[in-house]
């Protein structure tokens, strides 16, 4: 019993410091409705958000006559909390090779 006890005294003192935070982060474009649905919306927006494009819709104020599309995401590490920026896109961040050429 007493085993028992220490194993999860263990692994309550231990757990935070084993655990780690990640959150994603998406960009999204909001854009108005075209009329012609074969021309897109020039009239549009990029947002960097931890919310997917269903959640973005309920937290803040986009138009009816807006579509919300996802762009890009990646995943980041740490905590979010204090307004921290978010980590930036680790595809920027690779450099562009050259193609071979034949």
């Amino acid at each position: 019993m007493r085993r028992c006890l220490a194993w999860i005294s263990f692994l309550i003192l231990c757990a935070p410091t084993l655990s780690s935070a990640e959150y994603r982060v998406f960009v999204l474009r909001i854009a108005k409705k075209s009329t012609d649905p074969q021309v897109p919306s020039q009239d549009f927006r990029l947002v960097e958000s931890t919310l997917d494009p269903e959640q973005y819709r309920y937290f803040y104020p986009v138009a009816m006559d807006e579509d919300i599309t996802y762009i890009d995401t990646w995943r980041c590490y740490g905590r979010t909390d204090g307004f921290k920026p978010h980590c930036p896109n680790p595809k920027a961040q690779i450099p562009a090779t050259e193609a071979a050429a034949p």
